[in-house]
């Protein structure tokens, strides 16, 4: 009897250490999944550098549950297609033109936001709001497994992408309008970016089985709509062949879907094609980024179009493309650039560009382009500048936990 109970017990104890080994780990687009298992162990351990960032977190998160749905059918403008599920935002820099009666058609004044571009009229505040509750709420359960915060957003995410009443469609037809000029521009694809906040919660929800069938299929379809959209619509494609930072906003979600909806092979070409329709055209061989450096906001989009390029990279060598390594015989490559913009980050008295935000170089090389080194020091893991550790504490809260920083988690 007892040699019985003895092999049952052992057999237990196999097969649950067989069923633990054998679990699939979680798996993410764009970020190092490992590193933020890591910092989740941390704040069990509650490592008062992590903890206290997660607390923050979980205070954000709580607030986000009383976050009320409000979809693009809210909004009081609507785009020429009468639709108004279809999502419609103004280009930011356009204003009316005050020497006309009507203000048509809106002239530009790059670098200066028009408020009306800002507003609930439109979808873009709407769109980032939510995107940026999915964000809070997915990393909150990730980090705290309380199913509450997954709930949330799961109700949100039905609310934007599966209900007939409230969806959005899948495009951008209507996205940065120029009233009197255009129904909808290529510059609109890039402000969908961010839905990569929505990928990474259905990732994080997927792997804890918060997801049902029924969810799971609609979104699928939901995607691969939107896919199809970026890859044969006119006005897309044409946003991914500019040659300025919109084309890696492209790329960023084309290759993200592909790799979501398991068509790894073509998300890989595109990284590969990278090394030469993106770094090779848009980085001179001293490391300047002219189409983003002769901009009225040189920092922000320096710091904007580097930091796109990096995300690519790290998703490129989980396919086996090397794009840190890549230099045409010119000398340009992502090193060069990294190395251009180090000889100015800790002395932005010297930046010779352009910088019309508010509080100029100086803050903007403080909330953009130093957190920028430090992300893209965790994500590739190369010595960006001389010391990195400086930079970690100009990350928000919620980005110190996305993307720790390496001399932290050794402690």
């Amino acid at each position: 009897m007892k040699v019985k109970l003895f092999t049952l017990f052992f057999t237990i104890l196999l097969f649950q250490s067989c069923k633990k080994h054998n679990e699939k780990k979680l798996s993410l687009i764009y970020f190092d999944a490992s590193l933020n298992a890591q910092v989740k162990q941390k704040i069990k351990e509650k490592h008062p550098y992590f903890f206290s960032k997660y607390q923050n977190l979980k205070e954000k998160a709580d607030e986000a549950l009383d976050f009320k749905v409000n979809s693009v059918v809210n909004k009081t403008r609507i785009p020429t297609s009468k639709n108004k599920h279809d999502y419609l935002s103004y280009a930011p820099y356009k204003w009316a033109d005050s020497t006309k009666i009507d203000g048509l058609p809106w002239i530009t004044r790059d670098g200066e936001i028009n408020p009306l571009s800002q507003g609930y009229d439109t979808d873009f505040k709407r769109t980032s709001e939510f995107f940026k509750t999915i964000e809070i709420l997915g990393w909150a359960f990730y980090y705290s497994d309380e199913d509450k915060y997954a709930n949330k957003a799961i109700e949100l995410i039905r609310t934007w992408y599966i209900n007939e009443d409230t969806k959005v469609n899948p495009h951008i037809n209507f996205g940065q309008a120029v009233p009197g000029a255009a129904e909808g521009r290529k510059a609109g694809v890039q402000e969908w970016l961010n839905q990569y906040y929505i990928i990474t919660a259905l990732q994080i929800f997927e792997k804890a089985n918060m997801l049902t069938d029924d969810i799971k299929s609609e979104i699928k379809n939901w995607f691969e709509q939107y896919l199809n959209w970026l890859l044969t619509n006119e006005m897309a494609i044409e946003a991914g062949n500019t040659g300025q930072n919109h084309v890696n906003h492209y790329n960023h979600q084309v290759v993200g879907l592909l790799i979501y909806l398991n068509r790894t092979k073509e998300a890989k070409q595109i990284i590969e094609n990278a090394k030469y329709n993106r770094i090779a055209i848009q980085i001179l061989p001293d490391g300047r980024q002219p189409k983003e450096m002769g901009r009225t906001r040189s920092v922000h989009y320096a710091s904007l179009n580097l930091w796109s390029l990096s995300e690519l990279t790290f998703i490129g060598k989980k396919l086996g493309v090397d794009l840190w390594s890549f230099e045409t015989e010119d000398k340009r490559s992502l090193r060069q650039a990294f190395s251009y913009l180090k000889k100015y980050v800790n002395q932005p008295e010297k930046w010779p560009y352009k910088e019309i935000s508010q509080g100029g170089v100086a803050h903007t090389m403080n909330t953009e382009m130093k957190p920028m080194f430090s992300k893209a020091y965790t994500l590739l893991k190369k010595q960006l500048i001389d010391d990195n550790s400086k930079f970690n504490k100009h990350l928000t809260a919620l980005e110190v936990l996305q993307y720790p920083p390496l001399n932290f988690l050794n402690d």
